[in-house]
């Protein structure tokens, strides 16, 4: 299918100038180079200040509370659901990005936990989310560092170097995609060498035998991607590994595979009950619970640090809630992949614009949170891959993927029992009906769903699908504080594979049985 990229100039600038090889201290943001205190060609620039917010995680994706959370001199302390923020953190005058090195630290049970992430700040962005940080025990850790040169053996600065956990095989067993938060990735310094300090050693981290070693690509716009799968690691160890890079005719892209999308219609309202940081918490669980049941929960989301954003319109979407569209495929084992261009459409099948510009070969799913998208309105997103070697000098990338067609639901809003109430031990719940949702699914939970209680979150004591609005439970429930939220739904029919799932989620509710 002939889609139409609108690609802004000043971006296809950066990518000209990442292919003509510039080194790191002097590389425009988005080519995964850059330092806070050498000047890239930007003279007469003047400082930047971005919010720089994450996670902090172990391997297997559980929240850590309490650990110290240190970037640039500054220092926070990450939250119940392991959350970290930090309001201000400087980039330099006369530079357009600067690389800095997020740093975590816990003593648990006696033993010293940390872990680490770079993370690209742009000088013009004034929020950096979803920094991922991965702790692990100091005494399980490893390491992987090397050398990223060209084939004469002379130096890449700035080339980018990622690892990963697996990749493993999907449901299908068609295709594979990676498992942790978010890969651990480095850029190369003006000798060409990299560090990957503080990995965690699968084999120690209670992950499946399939998921015991790592994926590690070494990436540098112009020259051919070289990866290194089945890495396994030894604790106290570091596994040298280099990567010559080579020049040739580039290899043509495949398209991505197993592409899907799912919408979600999420309230933003919070109560004075928990925090509005814990609502969010609650609904991302939610969110995940849906894709876990969709088979999709594996997919490593791309770093918005490692994202160019291209945001086109104003919110429009009703108040008190917003809209996200959740892209995957598979992971694309291609050795001239330097990222990947997510497109979309709104309204039709052809005027595709880019949406994002994703900065990681080893990515296999995006969020859009695109304040404009709206309830009711039509989107068509598609994927290619963008070539180290072509894109975009001649204007060429892989070819895009069938495009995906998705309507977000209007916003769900529950009837009764009203927050907090006493009911009796088999309470009628109501909510407003949707036209346009097929299915409903009831979700009650014995204790707040947010992730505090194990790695996959709290899970709901009855889950069950109706075709009506409202739900009286079929046995008594026991005396106790209850939470409740409902999802509407609209599944597309088997003979329309373009078409995404659709989810609208209900505002958390409580009752009381005494």
């Amino acid at each position: 299918m002939n889609v139409h990229r609108l690609l802004k100039q000043s971006v296809k600038q950066i990518f000209l100038m990442c292919a003509a090889g510039i080194a790191a201290v002097t590389i425009l943001a988005g080519c995964g180079g850059g330092s806070s205190s050498v000047p890239n060609p930007n003279p007469g620039g003047t400082p930047g200040s971005s919010r720089v917010a994450g996670t902090i995680t172990d391997i297997n994706g559980a929240p850590i509370v309490g650990a110290q959370v240190s970037i640039n001199g500054q220092s926070t302390t990450s939250s119940q659901e392991g959350a970290f923020a930090f309001s201000a953190v400087s980039v330099p005058a006369n530079v357009n990005s600067a690389i800095d090195t997020v740093t975590a630290s816990k003593t648990i049970s006696g033993r010293p936990w940390t872990g680490q992430n770079v993370v690209e700040i742009l000088n013009t962005d004034t929020n950096t989310p979803n920094v991922n940080i991965t702790m692990s025990d100091v005494s399980t850790q490893s390491a992987i560092s090397g050398q990223v040169t060209d084939s004469n053996g002379n130096p890449l600065s700035g080339a980018r170097v990622f690892a990963a956990p697996g990749p493993v095989n999907n449901s299908s067993g068609s295709g594979q995609y990676f498992t942790n938060l978010s890969s651990f990735s480095a850029y190369t310094d003006q000798n060409g060498n990299y560090n990957l300090p503080a990995l965690p050693t699968l084999t120690a981290s209670g992950l499946p035998s399939s998921q015991q070693s790592y994926t590690v690509t070494a990436s540098f716009a112009g020259y051919i991607n070289k990866s290194v799968s089945g890495v396994g690691l030894t604790p106290g160890n570091t596994a040298p590994i280099n990567f010559p890079l080579t020049i040739s005719s580039s290899p043509a892209l495949p398209a991505v595979s197993d592409f899907s999308v799912i919408t979600f219609t999420i309230p933003t309202t919070s109560t004075r009950a928990v925090d509005n940081h814990q609502y969010q918490q609650a609904y991302k669980n939610i969110q995940n619970y849906v894709i876990g049941k969709l088979h999709l929960s594996g997919h490593r989301s791309v770093e918005l640090s490692k994202t160019t954003l291209h945001y086109r319109g104003s919110r429009s979407a009703p108040a008190g809630s917003f809209v996200e569209s959740d892209l995957f495929w598979d992971y694309l084992p291609a050795y001239n992949l330097l990222g990947f261009d997510i497109l979309r459409s709104d309204g039709d099948n052809t005027h595709f614009f880019t949406e994002a510009l994703l900065r990681d070969p080893l990515g296999d799913r995006f969020a859009d949170q695109d304040p404009a998208l709206t309830p009711g309105s039509i989107y068509f997103y598609s994927v290619a891959p963008l070539d180290t070697i072509n894109f975009p000098a001649n204007g060429t990338e892989g070819p895009t993927v069938t495009p995906m067609q998705v309507s977000p639901l209007p916003p769900l809003t529950l009837v009764s029992p009203s927050s907090g109430q006493m009911v009796g031990s088999q309470p009628t719940l109501t909510w407003t009906p949707i036209s346009s949702a097929g299915e409903y699914t009831v979700l009650i939970y014995n204790q707040f769903p947010d992730y505090q209680s194990d790695t996959n979150g709290v899970i709901p004591v009855i889950s069950q699908n109706l075709g009506s609005a409202s739900f009286t439970p079929s046995a008594p429930l026991a005396s106790g504080a209850y939470y409740w939220s409902i999802l509407a739904q609209y599944i597309p029919p088997s003979s329309s594979p373009t078409v995404g799932y659709s989810y609208s989620v209900s505002q958390i509710g409580s009752f009381v049985v005494p």
